[in-house]
């Protein structure tokens, strides 16, 4: 467990004087929770009695847990059994909390910015809603999805406790769940049938900086002076760094979770330079948080008119943090829409998110990626580019391959010739007789149509590192 959060155990203890004794539990402890299957969970609150005892009890388990809390705070370890339910926990001492309607499944942390937040209505904080949302709304009644949204918060010190409730999926629910986690719960549970929590905690304008620990960014130069260039002349957004990990993600580790999907890199595009070692170190915290090297998804930003290609190196960070063990990278570069920075077709991406999870996680037998660059070869005028995840082969959508470009010794990029060979794509151009580098889809809004068996698109990459 992590050491209270004095001024909130403060707080709570002078009130106690003043009102009758109480139980207070986190609010991601409530009605309609998830809980992690077969894991050893964590259930944890706050009494305003300074030293007492408290029994907890869970109806998918013969046994109570007897706890004593110390300084106002207390938990208690509970097994959990393969999914199932509804259930009901209870905590007892001179009051009687009794959490129901609780099924035990799979619990996954969706986290990012606005396209993560995005919600399923089309009418929700200004944003576009998703394509057939009306049919998806009508649609979505299913006891067995579930998602906690944590409200909007920041702070200068970490918080050990959030706001928000969890939600049974139904028409009315539905329209404000962040709709990439939806479609990825979603799909784990037409696949698996088992239960799916989705805790949501995303800002819209956020950047990856705030997520993570303060001191991690202010106490590296090499971190925060590209940090510095996204607050010109926005004085007061983005957050600071620290600010969402504090108030939205840190009350929330105690929580036991099966693993993380995110979607966020928009607002990084002008530090895109450190933006991989950002991203890498966000990883490694919050699986130290969690105590688990658990999976990480994530979706690569989609095109969209930026400048400069500012976006194109973004990407490429993205795909250089596939490094990170567990890791998995959604590509959306065919579903995006070069008129709004919000793709509509939200489906298609928490499917694809959801394909890594059920191929790594749940041992599925399926094509979960996109073609990746492995590696090229030259021979003479040509370069022969090879692929990860292109062992059913490639195809092209439309007559010829598009968005590949290449270079010789002077380093000037042109269109290329690009035709594909089993697994592999020649490139060339009559005019370059010694070719050195080939780009693809490197550009704001390049929308290729290269594709793999499973018709997942190819992620955009470049050879040369000029």
């Amino acid at each position: 467990m992590k050491k209270p959060i004095y001024l909130f155990v403060i707080a709570v203890l002078c009130i106690a004087t003043t009102m009758q004794a109480r139980i207070i539990l986190p609010s991601i402890i409530s009605d309609n929770m998830v809980l992690q299957q077969n894991q050893t969970i964590t259930i944890w609150g706050w009494t305003t009695q300074v030293r007492e005892k408290l029994k907890v009890s869970a109806s998918w388990s013969s046994d109570t847990m007897t706890v004593s809390a110390m300084n106002g705070r207390w938990s208690v370890e509970l097994k959990t059994p393969s999914y199932g339910g509804p259930y009901a926990l209870s905590i007892s001492s001179h009051e009687i909390k009794t959490i129901n309607n609780i099924m035990i499944g799979e619990v996954w942390l969706a986290s990012g910015q606005s396209n993560m937040e995005m919600p399923v209505d089309s009418v929700n904080n200004g944003f576009q809603g998703v394509i057939n949302y009306r049919d998806e709304i009508k649609n979505a009644e299913n006891s067995n999805i579930r998602m906690y949204t944590v409200e909007k918060m920041i702070s200068d010190y970490p918080q050990d406790n959030c706001s928000g409730s969890w939600q049974v999926s139904n028409p009315n629910n539905v329209k404000s769940f962040s709709a990439t986690a939806y479609f990825f719960a979603k799909t784990l549970n037409q696949v698996l049938g088992i239960p799916i929590g989705i805790i949501a905690s995303s800002w819209g304008g956020t950047n990856a900086e705030s997520w993570v620990r303060k001191e991690t960014i202010t106490e590296d130069n090499h971190l925060y002076e590209p940090y510095l260039k996204l607050l010109n002349p926005q004085k007061t957004w983005p957050p600071a760094p620290g600010a969402l990990y504090n108030a939205m993600i840190y009350p929330l580790e105690n929580y036991k979770i099966k693993g993380v999907i995110w979607y966020q890199g928009e607002s990084n595009v002008k530090n895109a330079e450190v933006y991989e070692e950002v991203m890498t170190t966000l990883i490694a915290q919050w699986r130290s948080a969690w105590g688990s090297e658990m999976p990480f998804y994530y979706t690569q930003i989609a095109p969209y008119t930026y400048k400069n290609n500012a976006s194109a190196y973004l990407r490429e960070a993205q795909l250089k943090t596939l490094k990170v063990a567990h890791t998995g990278m959604a590509v959306i570069n065919d579903i995006g829409s070069l008129t709004t920075i919000h793709p509509l077709q939200k489906q298609q991406v928490g499917q694809r998110l959801a394909i890594w999870a059920l191929a790594n996680d749940y041992g599925k037998e399926i094509l979960f990626s996109g073609p990746i660059y492995r590696s090229l070869t030259i021979q003479k005028d040509k370069i022969i580019i090879e692929f990860d995840y292109a062992q059913q082969g490639l195809i092209v959508k439309g007559k010829t391959l598009t968005d590949f470009e290449i270079a010789g010794e002077d380093r000037i990029f042109v269109p290329a010739q690009a035709r594909i060979k089993g697994e592999s794509v020649i490139v060339t151009n009559k005019a370059i007789k010694n070719p050195i580098a080939v780009r693809f889809a490197f550009s704001d809004t390049a929308q290729p149509n290269l594709f793999n068996k499973a018709n997942l698109p190819t992620s955009a990459f470049r050879t040369d590192e000029w």
